[in-house]
């Protein structure tokens, strides 16, 4: 994830992964629940965990203060990334 200016520390940003193809739904699914099992073991509370259904691909997004992020980013390996507003995401 590059963002060219660092955010503050409580800024929320989506961590996100990308899935394609026919099982692209089932698969952003499958990927959602390790999620949500790795935030409930780390007692860690997202603002937002979904999947987002797009034309050609189904988008998982882990949204978390960016002072988090950093920390997890290298461990969880998410696609890309970006700055979240709730706006950006209905």
């Amino acid at each position: 994830m590059s963002l060219s200016n660092q955010p503050q520390e409580n800024t929320p940003v989506a961590m996100l992964w990308d899935f394609f193809g026919p099982n692209r739904v089932q698969t952003a699914e499958h990927h959602l629940i390790h999620l949500d099992e790795f935030a409930t073991l780390k007692q860690l509370t997202p603002i937002a965990l979904e999947v987002l259904q797009q034309e050609e691909r189904s988008v998982v997004s882990f949204v978390l203060p960016w002072s988090l992020v950093q920390e997890l980013r290298p461990i969880l390996k998410p696609h890309r990334g970006q700055i979240w507003t709730k706006s950006a995401q209905e």
